[in-house]
Parts: structure tokens; C-alpha cells; sequence
């Protein structure tokens, strides 16, 4: 099948996604030709490794670093078949729909079908920018469902384009937007998210073996703690304020507790520093005016390698977490929390969206408090922050009841499976080709 992949390909978030399945497709034989989003081509990733390290180590470091990248690219599968989203300008490739499909940008090859991963509005900005190209595809939209309620306006996206939900929930709710059947394809959880032990050690940035958790945390420095997780990004729908809140009594009463947030510190909603210097004990730095610290809240978002914390590394991380908590308001699938869980690690989260059918066993759900309609017009869930304040309080009080559910959840997870993803979308979008006669 020659395919045409749409899709971030950065190596976190919808990007793994992206990557995870593409690869497995080629695997498969298809002959696919990638849109890569948030990819910057070779020359571009090794200028900003370069760029990167030049800035904060010498010379030779900056040398060793553009190396290792360049032995990364050199045996990624995908780099061959992508081209840079952002090539003529437009950093989501739109410009460059219309001539992939009439076989115009790679010269010759021309797809049978579109796959498209994106979000309802990323998917409908890209259909109304394609000069009506699309239309002559069979084009399948895997699509994050991050709310209830979807506005009806938003059928007229999937009457163009064949949806398929990441969740249960997801089709439920495009089911009931669209009044027909739609298929379902779960995510996978990678292979490298797992508990690290003697016989399966993990590596923490590329030098480190690390075999258990306290292994873990020595690594990381955080001997002794209690560490609490949440592996994601800064953005309204993930709701850090209430993150913060919900943590507050917990760290008060618990001084080995540490709040850890992987997550770039300044992204769409603004600042961490402006939420850390709200909480008790916050602390100014004097390094810069605008950066605060807080003895039990740590920021990390490292960078070992060209594309941020490698996944041996995040894996480290996992491992080194007691629980994961989240308070985000609704979820498309949950990807870092199935990979918590993959690693054993228990998850307390919103019982709302897709988050009970990825955490099950694995986590305590906490009913939300109300609903809201967002700016997308349909419904996020607001978190009950004093019964999750409690839910905290009593894993981080009973570290055996949280091991079982660690367990019970690393149990759940296993039906997730990127090759299940990949063959279930082969048949999708078999049946999508029309049949030469």
C-alpha cells in the first residue's frame, strides 16, 4: 500500500505516536511517505544538538553530542521517507498536502490512501487548506476525543475523512456525534517502559545501570524520597494549577515527599515559576528574576541527548516515581499514564474520558467535581482536589497498597500493543481502497 503519513514525529507525546506506528507500517511492507511535523530534517536536528550543547559545554562536548545524533538518525528507520513539515514555511505542512497527493512532492509516487493523525481542529484547518485533494483519497483521521459533548459543527470534518477513536470513550462519542458505526485502535505502550531489575536493568543517560527502584532514585538523586510524578506539558487542559493545590497539604505533611514535573517549565499556559512562588516554603533564585524553587518540587526536562530525555533515561524516571498524579481534565488516550503503569507505578487521575479505561486496576479515580465547557466547545472535567488531596495522602501513607496497584495496573497495560495498532489500521485502511475493477 503506498500510504501517505500525516503526522508529528517528534519523539514525545502524539509524535510517539506517530513514530511507533509508521515504523511498524514499513515493517509491514507498505511503502509510506511521511509529512513529519515538529521534525526538523538531518541538517536542522544536528544544527539544534549543536546549537544546544554549544551553548552551556566546550567544544569537544558539542562534537561528541552531533555524533551520537548523527548514529541515532543513521539507523531510524523513518528519516528516509519524511520530509519536514515546515520545508515551504508552514510549520503544520499544509502547503504540502495537495502536492503529496497528486504525487508532485516526492516525484512519482503517488498514495492510495491518507493517514492522518491529528485533532479535530488540526484535521479540519489541514481539509480546508488541501485545495479539495483529499477528497480524492481515502483518508482515516486518528483522532484524540479529549471531551464529551462534541459540537456538532465538527461533523463536517469526519463527513470528508474516515475517523478512527484512540478510546472507548472517543467512540462513544463520535458515534454519538455521527450516528454510525466508527472502528477503534488503542494505542501501544513502547517496549522500553518496564520495572528495571537485576535481570532487565535499565540505563539512566546512557552511562548509569540502574536495577531497582532506589536504584533509580539514587540516580536521580532522590535518595529517600517519596516522589511523586507527572510526565506531560504545560497547557491549559492539563491543569497544573489544580496539580499544585491538590499536592499542597500532602507536602506539608510529608517532608520526604518530592513533586516531580517533567515538563518544559514555560509552554502555552505560561510559567511554573509563577505557580511554585504561590506555594509555601517557595524560594527565589537569584540566578535569574523570574525563577522559583521549592525544596519539594522539582522541574526537569532533561536534555541528555538531541531530542530531549531518551527513553532509556525516561524510563529511569519512571521507575524512580512512588505515583504518578495527574490532574488533567480530560485525556484523548493517556499515553504517559499507560507508561507509568507499564513501569509498575500507580496512577490517581480524574475518572473522566479516556484516563478509567487506560489506568483500570491500576490507579484511584476520583469522580470530578463538575463539568465545563472549554473553548472548543465541548466538556472538560474540573477535579475534586480535596478527596484527590486525600487519595495522595493515603498511597503515600501505605507504600504496600500502592505496589499492588502498581501491579494490578502493569497487569492492565499489557493488552496495549503498538503491532496490535499497526495491523489493526493495515485492515482500515484496506477496506477504505476502493477495489479495482
Amino acid at each position: 500500500m503506498n500510504l501517505l503519513f500525516i503526522s508529528d514525529m517528534a519523539h514525545t507525546g502524539f509524535g510517539r505516536v506517530g513514530r511507533e506506528l509508521a515504523t511498524r507500517l514499513l515493517v509491514m511492507g507498505h511503502q509510506l511517505r511521511i509529512i513529519a511535523i515538529n521534525w526538523r530534517g538531518i541538517d536542522g536536528e544536528l544544527s539544534a544538538i549543536m546549537g544546544k550543547v554549544a551553548r552551556t559545554a566546550p567544544y569537544p562536548a558539542t562534537i561528541a553530542a552531533a555524533q551520537r545524533a548523527l548514529d541515532e538518525l543513521r539507523v531510524d528507520p523513518l528519516p528516509e521517507w519524511m520530509v519536514p513539515a515546515n520545508v515551504r514555511g508552514n510549520a503544520m505542512g499544509h502547503d504540502l498536502t495537495a502536492p503529496a497527493v497528486l504525487a508532485k512532492l516526492w516525484r512519482g509516487w503517488r498514495p492510495e490512501a491518507v493517514l492522518v493523525i491529528a485533532d479535530p481542529l488540526a484535521m479540519l484547518e489541514r481539509l480546508l487548506t488541501d485545495g479539495g485533494t483529499l477528497g480524492k483519497l481515502p483518508v482515516c483521521n486518528y483522532v484524540p476525543i479529549e471531551g464529551g459533548g462534541l459540537p456538532p459543527q465538527y461533523r463536517l470534518i469526519w463527513e470528508h475523512s474516515q475517523p478512527v477513536a484512540m478510546s472507548s470513550f472517543g467512540q462513544r462519542e463520535l458515534e454519538t456525534l455521527l450516528e454510525r458505526p466508527v472502528p477503534l485502535i488503542p494505542h501501544g505502550v513502547s517496549e522500553g517502559f518496564y520495572p528495571v531489575s537485576f535481570d532487565r536493568p535499565g540505563r539512566w543517560q546512557r552511562e548509569r545501570p540502574v536495577t531497582s527502584k532506589d536504584d533509580a532514585k539514587a540516580a536521580l538523586g532522590w535518595q529517600g524520597r517519596t516522589v511523586i510524578l507527572r510526565v506531560d506539558r504545560h497547557i491549559r487542559r492539563k491543569n497544573y494549577a489544580d496539580w499544585f493545590r491538590t499536592l499542597r497539604p500532602v507536602l506539608a505533611a510529608h517532608p520526604e515527599v518530592l513533586a516531580v514535573a517533567h515538563c518544559a517549565p514555560v509552554d502555552e499556559e505560561g510559567s511554573l515559576y509563577d505557580l511554585i512562588s504561590r506555594e509555601p516554603g517557595a524560594i527565589r533564585t537569584e540566578a535569574t528574576l523570574n525563577a522559583w524553587t521549592h525544596p519539594q518540587i522539582v522541574l526537569t526536562n532533561a536534555t541528555d541527548t538531541w531530542r530531549g530525555l531518551d527513553d532509556d533515561s525516561l524510563n529511569v524516571l519512571y521507575n524512580a516515581a512512588d505515583l504518578m498524579l495527574t490532574t488533567t481534565m480530560a485525556e484523548g488516550f493517556g499515553l504517559t499514564q499507560a507508561e507509568a503503569l507499564s513501569c509498575g507505578v500507580p496512577v490517581i487521575a480524574t475518572d473522566y474520558s479516556a484516563i478509567p479505561e487506560v489506568v483500570g486496576p491500576g490507579g484511584v479515580l476520583i469522580p470530578p467535581r463538575d463539568l465545563i465547557t472549554n473553548q472548543y466547545a465541548h466538556e472538560w472535567a474540573l477535579p475534586d482536589v480535596a478527596a484527590m488531596s486525600a487519595a495522595l495522602e493515603r498511597l503515600v501513607s501505605r507504600p504496600a497498597e500502592r505496589r499492588e496497584i502498581g501491579a494490578a495496573g502493569r497487569r492492565h497495560v499489557a493488552r496495549f500493543s503498538w503491532a496490535a495498532a499497526a495491523e489493526q489500521f493495515e485492515q482500515v485502511l484496506k477496506e477504505a481502497i476502493p477495489v479495482a475493477v
